[in-house]
């Protein structure tokens, strides 16, 4: 598959996070090489070229560090997504960095930081994360645990056991990590033999987990079906959902497992986080 990449100039580099456990949220690549079929951001990127070519294109802002180094001496103190519209260790971090420089710049004034990825590559900066285990923490995504249905899902993205393996080195480092579920599709990834394995890995490796559904939006919905998913599979089923959170959440309770919905993570990050921040 042929990809391109273009470098471009940021603005800023945090911004105000629609999401009520964030304070801001920091994306240094617009597109994701991840190529995930389900993905909202394709609706929300805001450059045309990554939208256009989901998977195939993306925009590096290679001058986010240093605008970053400028607002973390002026900005309240918070707690940064990293990164809500990408994702921030995507191949072209192995070139580029930026991800690794500006977690350091946030860490070390005081910011907290919490990362989302598919990405082994999060454990080259097992270094930084390590040195401020208060002030961050790792999710890493597990839509399914079949090589298949990733493939099916998130074409571009690690497989499913290097991610788990990725969460062992975390754990393994007393990193605080958390696993996203989601987002579960009907009659695709929420049988029970994904629930109970995903589950049964977080106990191991003493990870919390984070569930959400599939959420409809207008471009991601049209790569879903051009990939074979019926669109009643896609649309809201409020009966359905509940009998999966309850699975899950069961299966969590009889395992000692922390789970709970991503609509109600910001009750969870209100708890963990509650101390002020200087």
């Amino acid at each position: 598959m042929m990809i391109s990449v273009k470098e471009i100039m940021a603005a800023r580099a945090l911004s105000k996070s629609g999401l009520p456990e964030l304070d801001y949220s920091l994306n240094p690549y617009l597109g994701c090489l991840h190529a995930c079929r389900y993905c909202f951001a394709v609706d929300f990127t805001s450059d045309r070229e990554a939208r256009e070519s989901w998977g195939k294109h993306v925009a590096v802002r290679s001058n986010i560090a240093s605008v970053l180094g400028r607002e973390v001496v002026r900005m309240p103190r918070g707690l940064v997504g990293i990164s809500t519209i990408t994702d921030a260790y995507q191949p072209v971090e192995g070139k580029y960095r930026l991800t690794r420089q500006s977690i350091k710049l946030l860490l070390e004034n005081g910011f907290r930081i919490t990362v989302q990825t598919k990405s082994p590559l999060v454990r080259r900066d097992l270094d930084i994360l390590s040195g401020y285990r208060g002030n961050s923490d790792v999710g890493i995504t597990l839509t399914c645990l079949s090589r298949d249905k990733s493939d099916l899902l998130e074409p571009g993205a690690p497989s499913p056991d290097s991610r788990v393996r990725a969460l062992e080195e975390l754990s393994y480092e007393k990193i605080n990590s958390w696993i996203f579920y989601g987002p579960i599709v009907r009659g695709f990834n929420d049988d029970p033999e994904t629930v109970n394995g995903i589950v049964e890995i977080s106990r191991a490796l003493n990870s919390r987990i984070i569930f959400d559904r599939y959420a409809s939006y207008h471009s991601a919905e049209a790569m879903m079906v051009a990939s074979g998913f019926d669109r009643n599979s896609l649309s809201h089923d409020s009966r359905w959902w509940s009998d999966v959170s309850t699975r899950i959440l069961e299966e969590a309770r009889k395992r000692g497992v922390m789970a709970n919905s991503q609509s109600e993570e910001w009750k969870n990050t209100t708890s963990l986080y509650q101390q002020k921040l200087f």
